[in-house]
């Protein structure tokens, strides 16, 4: 019995070593660096040992990495290498299409909504465009002598052929500002304010370059001006 008891014993203080030894370490595994009781030059080397170490062990994991993405990469150029020419055919549309919308970085490309703002600025550019022609041709129907002595006939002949001509060239010109508007905000969207300076750039400047053309471009700036004025308007509807 008495063998037993110290058996027992020394079982008991075993157990109680083991589970203090335990709770001592979870209790410095949760201590911050700065409080583990290591004095002068051994703290600093073992920390520089234990840096040096994790940095090992990262390249490590990274060359591991590396070369399993390799293997990767073989692998599917084998597989793409042996595929059908239809597989291959799909796999070009996708990175074109990939690339497409990489440098696309605006708004998704429409038909319908192209062809709407087309439509859009050839109706009021030719409406527009058809009363500043009218009220030109009056005015130099009023200021000719040979179109003040000319028949009734003849002066509305004269007015029909500037109205024309005007719907006409303004439509083209609104219209093109619109689909020029319509491109920016596809490929960048820089909002209303940047869509409405560069698409006027490119269209003024193209009026501009045609010098029957420039006696026009206060009436094509009045347009733009009524078209941004409009979308001002709009906004400040929704707010």
């Amino acid at each position: 019995k008495f063998a037993l008891l110290q058996t027992l014993e020394r079982t008991l203080v075993s157990v109680s070593y083991s589970h203090n030894t335990t709770m001592s370490w979870e209790r410095s595994r949760h201590l911050p660096w700065t409080h583990i009781p290591i004095s002068g030059d051994n703290y600093e080397r073992q920390k520089e040992q234990i840096i040096r170490q994790l940095e090992r062990e990262a390249s490590e994991e990274a060359k591991n990495k590396q070369k399993q993405n390799e293997g990767t990469t073989s692998t599917t150029m084998e597989s793409s290498s042996t595929a059908s020419p239809t597989a291959s055919a799909s796999a070009s549309v996708q990175s074109s299409s990939t690339t497409a919308s990489t440098l696309l970085k605006g708004q998704p490309y429409s038909t319908p909504n192209l062809l709407k703002a087309a439509a859009f600025g050839g109706c009021i550019g030719s409406i527009t465009g058809a009363v500043f022609g009218f009220m030109d041709g009056m005015r130099t129907a009023g200021d000719s002598n040979v179109l003040k002595k000319a028949s009734n006939a003849a002066k509305g002949k004269y007015l029909l052929q500037g109205t024309s001509r005007s719907g006409a060239l303004f439509g083209v010109f609104f219209g093109g500002f619109q689909v020029a508007k319509y491109g920016v905000r596809v490929v960048a969207d820089p909002g209303h304010v940047g869509e409405i300076g560069i698409a006027s750039a490119i269209s003024m400047g193209i009026m501009m370059m045609r010098p029957a053309l420039r006696p026009s471009m206060p009436y094509g700036g009045m347009l733009i001006t009524m078209d941004a004025f409009s979308i001002f308007l709009r906004e400040m509807d929704k707010h």
